[in-house]
């Protein structure tokens, strides 16, 4: 008896000890985690040669390696992500509540206190891939020609906008239609984005390489909602669109999430590098959809540069263009409009819109951008400029 009284309290004393022990070294990872994170954004944000690197050497392989495990799913990975987050984040919550109540259950204590801590290192894992994978993008140089010029007589202006104009006019006319006038886009829009893409790659070398299958949301009635037609997820390195985007923008849109999976995070930049690789394809509905979804920038900015009769006296964009101009072809449009008036508006469709109207605000201050979609005309200007034209691409 007496051997088995000492031996209890021994025991009882390692328990304690590789508790405190575990304990530790959980804070420790914490701790040395969150200061790789802070390290690796300071360096973003002073570095500029770092992001840079980063951007044109790194990025990409990571991305690729990303991007065909989560291309092994048939369904968009990251929307799936983003709703275990949800569920996640509310039941910490509630296990919070119920923590103030049932703070003497040593059991629920027990349960509680591993999950919030996995809670932190799951949020601390979203941040790093945030990091890595959406923020040092954003501090790397961002993509000019002609020296960064930003000021253009308006002749180059009127000339530009004229050459997209009939370029859009000409193709509008040679498009495969439905019955009802609808452009029909039969090809698969993956190869042909990833294709057209590679064909600017030898000029933009970060365009190489692997290009995962672009997927379709389930939540597009919540896209719509927030006012979103494609979507790339950092955090599974995913390109995905909206169920509901017209074929006239189909090809543009898939491009244009593919250009961000290559570093391209800026959506100036990737409107560029779709409209670029779009007008340089062999394919013509590719060919229109590049010249079809810079046509409004182009335009409007001409069209606030000159006096009204000015504008009048150029080439005027046909109605057929015109018809095609919106990434929600008629009958869409019209099923989504009777959809919200039949339907009480989900209150989570309420709640996409409003906050995703929030975080859009939110990181371009924080990151020091404007969302100025007139930057794309000014690439588009700038590139016409040093090159002379945009199909010239070998």
């Amino acid at each position: 008896m007496a051997v088995t009284v000492k031996e209890k309290p021994k025991a009882a004393e390692e328990q304690t000890k590789t508790k405190k022990k575990r304990i530790g070294t959980y804070w420790i990872f914490v701790i040395v985690f969150t200061a790789v994170i802070v390290i690796i954004n300071i360096a973003a944000f002073e570095f500029r040669s770092f992001s840079n690197f980063y951007a044109d050497h790194i990025f990409g392989f990571a991305a690729e390696t990303t991007g065909r495990l989560s291309g092994i799913f048939p369904f968009s990975l990251g929307e799936v992500l983003i709703t275990a987050g949800i569920i996640l984040v509310v039941a910490a919550i509630v296990i919070s509540i119920l923590l103030i109540f049932l703070r003497r259950k040593k059991r629920f204590v027990r349960f509680a206190c591993r999950y919030l801590k996995s809670i932190l290192v799951i949020a601390l894992a979203v941040v790093m891939l945030y990091t890595l994978n959406c923020s040092i993008l954003y501090c790397s140089s961002k993509l000019r020609f002609s020296n960064g010029a930003r000021e253009f007589d308006i002749e180059q202006l009127e000339n530009v906008r004229n050459y997209v104009v009939n370029e859009c006019n000409t193709l509008s006319n040679e498009m495969e239609r439905s019955d009802n006038g609808t452009m029909i886009f039969s090809g698969n829009s993956d190869e042909a984005a990833a294709k057209a893409l590679h064909g600017i790659s030898e000029q933009f070398p970060r365009l190489k390489g692997y290009y995962p299958h672009a997927k379709e949301m389930c939540g597009s009635y919540f896209m719509y909602k927030a006012h979103i037609i494609g979507v790339y997820f950092p955090f599974s390195m995913e390109a995905n669109y909206s169920k509901y985007v017209s074929d006239s923008y189909l090809p543009h849109v898939t491009a244009h999430e593919y250009a961000h999976l290559k570093g391209y995070i800026y959506e100036s930049e990737a409107n560029f590098m779709s409209f670029l690789a779009c007008v340089n394809s062999e394919d013509k509905a590719v060919k229109y959809s590049g010249y079809l979804c810079v046509l409004s920038y182009i335009d409007d900015d001409y069209k606030n540069s000159v006096p009204e009769d000015r504008y009048n006296e150029q080439v005027q964009i046909s109605d057929l263009v015109r018809y095609d101009n919106s990434c929600y072809d008629t009958e869409t449009w019209e099923y989504l409009q009777k959809r919200d008036k039949e339907k009480p508006q989900p209150k989570a469709a309420e709640i996409a819109e409003n906050v995703s109207d929030r975080m859009m605000d939110s990181y371009m201050e924080a990151f020091d951008y404007t969302p100025n979609y007139n930057e794309v005309t000014l690439l588009m200007m700038q590139y016409y400029n040093e090159f002379g034209g945009f199909d010239t691409v070998s």
